[in-house]
């Protein structure tokens, strides 16, 4: 329950991109970093063919399928159950800000260049 917890944090940073761009665009060759209240960080890498893989805080990793659903990211982890939440649009490399996650709390969201 926590990797799909942990997997679900990230998604409203994941639609996001730049005007010019695909809505995941800014995402595949760099990391999106969730910041939990605890302090604890999970990086997420997005590739083009609808994959991503996570380093969750514990040290885990998670992997999976995403798609766009409208205004929503759904995650689908890798023996897991899709779940959908909402997408934050206008995004980029250096970007970072705070959101809900899943589990109510507050997250913060960076997306870093590189991976």
């Amino acid at each position: 329950m926590k990797k799909i917890a942990a997997v679900l944090a990230l998604g409203a940073a994941l639609a996001a991109g730049a005007a010019y761009a695909g809505p995941m665009d800014y995402a595949y060759e760099n990391t999106l970093v969730i910041t939990y209240p605890n302090g604890a960080a999970a990086r997420y890498h997005f590739n083009a063919d609808g994959t991503f893989h996570a380093m969750l805080p514990d040290g885990q990793h998670a992997a999976g399928a995403y798609e766009l659903a409208g205004d929503q990211i759904c995650l689908t982890p890798t023996g897991g159950e899709r779940a959908c939440t909402a997408a934050a649009p206008d995004k980029a490399v250096g970007d970072s800000w705070t959101q809900t996650g899943t589990d109510g709390s507050t997250i913060t969201v960076s997306v870093v260049a590189g991976r």
